[in-house]
């Protein structure tokens, strides 16, 4: 009876040692994933004004002959980018675009017309290109600023 008691503490010790050696792990910064809150977004600014300029060039060459600037900004962009990650918007443009040849981009011209598709949509340019590959997008929000409501001022009376 005595060896059952035995181990039955060694397993209880066993049990807090590690429960201790956990709660000791969580506190670090490494255990807990960044917010969603935190990481980088569109609104922060994620890519440069020169890289949306060769957008802008790569835009007219191998876009504008299907799309028009209307079907990639306002709410139509809101509607299906809001929310994701840069790493979707970039994917699609590299696999599907452009419609007449899947997948012929490169992708820093990829990076590029991204970028100028957040231009067109007014999130502010920032110091640095975005990457020409998707896992490095992965850690960026495609957020867009909200339309405030009219102020009470400026709202007709009945």
């Amino acid at each position: 009876m005595r060896f059952g008691w035995t181990i039955a503490a060694a397993a209880c010790m066993l049990v807090c040692r590690s429960s201790l050696a956990m709660a000791q792990t969580s506190k670090t910064p490494a255990a807990h994933p960044a917010p969603a809150e935190q990481l980088p977004s569109t609104l922060s600014g994620v890519y440069t004004d020169e890289q949306a300029s060769r957008g802008k060039d790569v835009y007219a060459g191998s876009c504008r002959s299907c799309h028009t600037p209307a079907s990639h900004t306002g709410a139509t962009f809101n509607k299906w980018w809001r929310g994701k990650h840069l790493s979707d918007l970039f994917l699609f443009v590299s696999t599907r675009m452009p419609k007449n040849d899947p997948g012929s981009l490169a992708p820093e011209d990829v990076a590029d017309v991204t970028a100028y598709l957040l231009k067109m949509n007014a999130m502010p340019v920032g110091n640095a290109e975005l990457p020409a590959d998707a896992d490095s997008l992965k850690k960026i929000r495609i957020e867009t600023k909200r339309r405030s409501a009219p102020s009470t001022a400026t709202r007709k009376k009945p």
